[in-house]
């Protein structure tokens, strides 16, 4: 009798113990079936965003090679959906794929190229920059722009340190400056001798001398907000990042100032820029869109940004008008994935 209870209870115990076991590999099933759908809607989304900003890099394009230029930017296509009238030699086609049933006036306020963020529905965002905005690198003479940099770095290198190592890095010849670096010295500290050219993305700037040391804790986000590799230090003074700016003029307080003028509206005359009277005479301010373009994307739930940089030949027709310098990707920086983003209740737009 005792040894029928015995079996009856590890029968009972090991029919318990096959529940559990079922019930724990039911869990887990039902774990893993979860995070195997979340990670299909989690790339589904990205995907989603990606073909989104393709289109809107498209339109982005579209509207700032037909749209009106101003202070405040490139016109967007108006409300009303009017279809444009394209002459008979211009095959709309050639540029992208866009319909051709567009608004047909400017009073839909302005694609701002400031740096601003865009939510583009979705859990996508984009920034559009002007290049005219943008520092800068192979003509670069303003001794503002290398003491900034060495502030920024925590460096001691002088103005033509900084100047001549990157003059040397430019030119196509082997001869060192005075304060400069060639191939040896390159040798010496163990980088990749120069490259005897002009810059092809300014994220290059890691790989020339002493710049290397001052932009190691800089982001490559940052240094695409504020560099392009051809043309000075002249920069649209409506579109320019703050940093930009305090590179430019060499004082954060003045920066600022012009920050907190064009806030109130667009900067239409160099007078109405709060500079010093001494520094008008060496003014190194546009304010209107030049240049081209970069336009940033990327998902909320991605750590990475997309970066295109675009430039426009007006006088090229179709496709040939313009070009693509450079595509890459940069982690995205704490400070940009907080940026506010505002909307644009415009139906070109969506």
């Amino acid at each position: 009798m005792t040894n029928k209870k015995t079996q009856s209870g590890f029968v009972l115990v090991t029919v318990l113990w096959v529940l559990v076991i079922m019930l724990m590999a039911l869990t887990a099933f039902t774990a893993w079936v979860d995070n195997a759908r979340e990670q299909a809607s989690s790339r589904q989304e990205l995907i989603n965003a990606k073909i989104k900003s393709h289109s809107l890099f498209s339109r982005a394009l579209f509207t700032y090679m037909t749209g009106k230029q101003a202070a405040s930017g490139i016109s967007w296509p108006a409300e009303g959906g009017a279809t444009v009238v394209i002459p008979g030699n211009i095959n709309i086609a050639d540029f992208f794929d866009v319909p051709t049933l567009l608004p047909n006036s400017v009073e839909a306020g302005f694609m701002q190229m400031n740096g601003r963020v865009i939510d583009a529905g979705g859990g996508l965002r984009i920034m559009i920059q002007d290049r005219g905005g943008l520092i800068g690198l192979s003509f670069l003479r303003k001794a503002s722009v290398y003491s900034g940099i060495n502030s920024i770095g925590g460096g001691n290198y002088t103005v033509d340190e900084l100047k001549h190592t990157l003059q040397d890095y430019h030119d196509k010849n082997s001869f060192r400056l005075a304060k400069g670096a060639e191939g040896q010295q390159y040798k010496q500290a163990g980088l990749p001798a120069p490259a005897n050219g002009y810059l092809r993305n300014p994220l290059q700037l890691r790989s020339v001398m002493h710049w290397h040391t001052l932009l190691g804790e800089v982001s490559d986000a940052w240094i695409l907000q504020n560099f392009k590799v051809e043309g000075g230090a002249a920069v649209n003074v409506n579109s320019a990042q703050i940093d930009s700016l305090s590179l430019v003029v060499g004082s954060d307080d003045v920066a600022q100032q012009i920050e907190n003028k064009r806030q109130l509206g667009a900067i239409n005359s160099i007078f109405h820029i709060p500079l010093p009277p001494e520094d008008f005479e060496n003014n190194f301010f546009t304010m209107m869109p030049a240049d081209g373009l970069r336009f940033w994307s990327w998902h909320i739930n991605h750590p990475t940004a997309q970066v295109y940089d675009v430039q426009f030949n007006a006088l090229a027709p179709g496709q040939s008008a313009w070009v693509v310098n450079w595509m890459t990707r940069v982690t995205l920086p704490d400070e940009l994935a907080r940026r506010t983003a505002v909307e644009i209740n415009h139906p070109f737009f969506h």
